[in-house]
Order: C-alpha cells, then sequence, then structure tokens
C-alpha cells in the first residue's frame, strides 16, 4: 500500500523539522551564534585585579564525589563542581564550593568572608549585592581567615579590609569580560 503524496510529505517535512531542530540543540545553537556561553567556553582573559589562577579541568560532580577534591586556590576560582547552581544574594551560612564554583562558571562574582567578620562590614557587602542582584554571591567561608576574598573564574582577590570601591571595580570588569568580545 502506497502512502498518499500529502501524507508522505508530511512526515517529511516532520521528521526534517526534528532532524534540525535535534541538530540544533546537540550544537547548542552555536552554528548560528545563539548558543549561550559560560564563563569557561569564553577562554581566558586577564583578571581585572588581584591574582590570576590557572584553571582547573571542571567537570560536573556528585556530592559525594566533592568530599575529595582538591583545587588549585583556597577559596576556589575553577574546578569540579555540582551541575546546579544557586540564585545570586547574600546567604547568612556558607556556601559549598561545589554550588558557588558553577555560578563562577556562569560569569558571577562570590564575594566571600571570614565567620567573624563584624555585622557592620557585612551590611557593607550586602550593598554592594543589592547594587549587583544577578552577579554577585556573598557569604561567608571558613577558608577565609580574616578580611573578604572576591572570586571570579579564574581569578582571586584578597583584600585585609573590605574595600567597597575596589569591590565594585573587580566586579564591574568581571562583568563586562564576560560581555562578548
Amino acid at each position: 500500500m502506497s502512502l498518499h503524496p500529502h501524507r508522505w510529505w508530511w512526515r517529511t517535512a516532520t521528521m526534517s523539522a526534528i532532524g534540525a531542530l535535534v541538530a540544533t540543540l546537540f550544537t547548542g545553537g552555536t552554528l548560528f551564534g545563539s548558543g549561550a556561553r559560560s564563563e569557561a567556553d569564553a577562554g581566558p582573559r586577564p583578571c581585572p585585579a588581584g591574582e590570576t589562577v590557572p584553571v582547573l579541568e571542571s567537570p560536573h560532580i556528585s556530592q559525594a564525589e566533592a568530599a575529595s577534591v582538591r583545587y588549585s586556590s583556597q577559596p576556589p576560582t575553577s574546578g569540579p563542581h555540582f551541575p546546579f547552581s544557586l540564585a545570586p544574594g547574600a546567604y547568612d551560612r556558607p556556601i559549598p564550593d561545589g554550588l558557588t564554583l558553577h555560578a563562577l562558571e556562569q560569569g558571577q562574582v562570590a564575594l566571600l568572608y571570614a565567620p567573624d567578620t563584624p555585622v557592620e562590614v557585612v551590611a557593607q557587602m550586602r550593598r554592594l549585592v543589592h547594587a549587583n542582584p544577578r552577579s554577585l554571591l556573598l557569604a561567608p567561608h571558613p577558608a577565609v581567615r580574616g578580611g573578604v576574598v572576591l572570586t571570579a573564574w579564574g581569578c582571586l582577590q584578597r583584600q585585609p579590609t573590605y574595600d567597597a570601591a575596589a569591590a565594585a571595580d573587580f566586579v564591574g570588569e568581571v562583568i563586562r569580560r564576560r560581555e562578548p568580545r
């Protein structure tokens, strides 16, 4: 039994459309320039200020695997991380490195402070978070012994005391750095 000409055309068109959709999804849309790129995909760019840290291989890992990971810096600026993230904003408790790293990979900045930082200083840092609500994570970090540390993908800036102007410059440069070249 042969197919009716209209049915044959309909099936061929449907299969072609599905194939094109799968190919577009598989390539991430990059053939047409619409694919989303993470900070990690963009290649190395110089750090806006502070120290450039070598970017580690950065596979997605489970929470169970996270306990055995060793990073090239503390707090880390790249490396194995969870396949999910959390929303930018201010947090009162430490954030697992695997979550922070996923946010950094997406172009965000982490502003991490010593757990014993005075409340007044944390309030100053919160103002920077409110000024950059889509770009910053603020949280205490056990590896920060004093002062604050700003981290971005492959970048680390240590401040012995919180410098709001320098922190704002770092965040602004990271945001500009992730813009298309």
